[in-house]
């Protein structure tokens, strides 16, 4: 069980906080699904399609209410107590770009808190809960 967690969090990590990969076959406990992007509007954000107080599905992937899933059953994986839909800036760590992003997923898998986000030109990315500082507007 705790082999499932940690080979999860290994792939969630090679993937990283960017944008869905398009290419290749997803990892074997990894099932993404690459959705055609449509540009988020920031007057009915409240509405981005989103999946809140449980754990993805693979259906919810399919049709871009979640941008990852997790096949792990344990107890260690659970969904986030955050509040989805939200508005965050998302911070990469490797270029140091901060970008505005809707929330639209939150699992805890083990230790890790991992964060299904759209940018605002409608892909999705994946991070975790430390890359993100959430805020009611982007006007500031």
């Amino acid at each position: 069980m705790k082999l499932k967690i940690i080979f999860g969090l290994i792939i969630i990590f090679i993937i990283g906080c960017g944008h869905k990969r398009s290419d290749g076959e997803p990892e074997k406990n990894q099932k993404t699904e690459v959705n055609k992007a449509k540009p988020i509007d920031l007057k009915n954000w409240i509405e981005t399609p989103h999946v809140s107080g449980r754990l993805a599905t693979e259906e919810d992937v399919k049709n871009g209410s979640a941008t990852f899933l997790v096949d792990d059953k344990s107890e260690e994986h659970k969904a986030l107590n955050i509040k989805i839909p939200s508005l965050a800036y998302h911070f990469d760590q490797e270029t140091n770009e901060k970008k505005p992003v809707v929330v639209i997923q939150g699992e805890k898998v083990g230790d890790q808190k991992v964060i299904g986000i759209k940018y605002l030109d409608g892909t999705d990315g994946v991070c975790l809960l430390f890359e993100l500082e959430f805020v009611d507007n982007f006007n500031k």
